[in-house]
């Protein structure tokens, strides 16, 4: 190994490095760092190569220049509700405000198939909405399906969504979501455990889910079929002793049968945004109420940006079904659901059975 002058570089650049190495996974790294200061676990990773500082500098530099933070175990601002958490990632790396993980913040992992039915899809929109009007920060994977609607919902609504991923910050997963991506580290964060240039493989998506368990004060799954990866969550929520929700669906469904076994097992039924909120209360969690819980009056809606301007723009005083609204919106169902419920939330569109129209 080649040290060379020691160049000025802070020891988040050392652990960046030495996470970036081939094979080092969560676990190795953690050892490793857990023994001594990240420039010294560095050297002694690679003693023998011909590894040099300035590998350190350039890797250092990619992550700074795509903003990409890094956060330390056991220094500010890693997230403090991860202090008890006993596989807690030696290294985090954040896109966005680390200050959307407050411990003091409530958080609700919305999780469910990559392949929902449209109902799946409208449930998580509305929950993602609602959860983040009352103040709770929506978690979640960025994944296609549930993950996304969940997301698509939140962003803009209210409190800031965190979004949990497998592989690098540098390549969004899937591509279809690069502009979801883009809104949630905008408004909130996106963490990995894993450093730019990192690939999504497989192995990684449970290590993920840990890690979304982990951020979460309540798991709650809206569809997933039998033996779904929602179930990795899920898993990692029992084990840390978190409550987990289930949304009832049908027996016909294919998407419903692992949520109803979910409920068969124990899980609390979900039935609206308030279940979700009775159940973090009872974890001792802080939720803001909705004002128009507390008997003010409702502020005047404001006027919509954006992609919610576009949909609010193709409302109308005659209800139109959410099929129309796709062909003449040019969005996916997840994008558009996502919209109109933040729309409802600011008082500018209903849902008439399924038809939305101008409020």
């Amino acid at each position: 190994m080649s040290t060379g002058a020691l160049p000025d570089l802070p020891p988040e650049a050392f652990a960046v490095a030495l996470a970036s190495m081939p094979a080092m996974g969560p676990a190795r790294l953690r050892t490793l760092l857990s023994a001594e200061p990240p420039a010294l676990a560095w050297a002694r990773a690679n003693e023998g190569s011909d590894a040099s500082v300035r590998d350190v500098a350039r890797t250092w530099q990619r992550h700074t220049a795509l903003g990409i933070r890094v956060l330390l175990d056991g220094h500010p601002p890693y997230p403090e509700r991860l202090a008890d958490e006993p596989q807690a990632p030696a290294v985090l790396f954040c896109l966005g405000d680390p200050a959307a993980l407050d411990e003091r913040v409530a958080t609700v992992a919305l999780v469910g198939t990559r392949a929902p039915t449209r109902y799946g899809i409208g449930v998580a929109a509305q929950f993602g909405a609602d959860l983040a009007a009352a103040g709770v920060s929506v978690v979640s994977g960025l994944a296609l399906g549930i993950d996304g609607a969940a997301h698509e919902g939140a962003c803009g609504a209210g409190a800031p969504p965190i979004g949990v991923v497998a592989g690098g910050l540098d390549h969004p997963y899937p591509r279809r979501h690069e502009r979801l991506w883009e809104r949630v580290a905008s408004s909130g964060v996106i963490v990995s455990e894993s450093p730019a240039g990192v690939p999504t493989e497989k192995w990684r998506f449970p290590v993920r889910n840990r890690l979304l368990a982990a951020l979460s004060d309540v798991v709650v799954v809206v569809e997933s079929r039998h033996h779904g990866g929602s179930r990795h969550t899920v898993d990692a929520a029992i084990e840390r002793g978190l409550p987990v929700g289930a949304v009832p669906g049908s027996i016909r469904s294919a998407t419903s049968e692992g949520t109803n076994a979910l409920l068969a097992d124990g899980a609390f039924p979900v039935c609206s945004t308030g279940d979700i909120l009775v159940a973090l209360a009872l974890t001792g969690a802080s939720v803001a109420v909705a004002p128009k819980a507390t008997g003010r009056p409702t502020p005047e809606p404001q006027q919509p940006a954006g992609v919610d301007r576009l949909v609010f723009d193709l409302l109308t005083a005659d209800p139109a079904p959410l099929d129309d609204l796709v062909r003449v919106s040019g969005m996916d169902l997840a994008e558009l659901c996502g919209s109109l419920e933040r729309l409802a939330q600011a008082g500018l569109a209903r849902d008439v059975g399924g038809w939305w129209e101008r409020a």
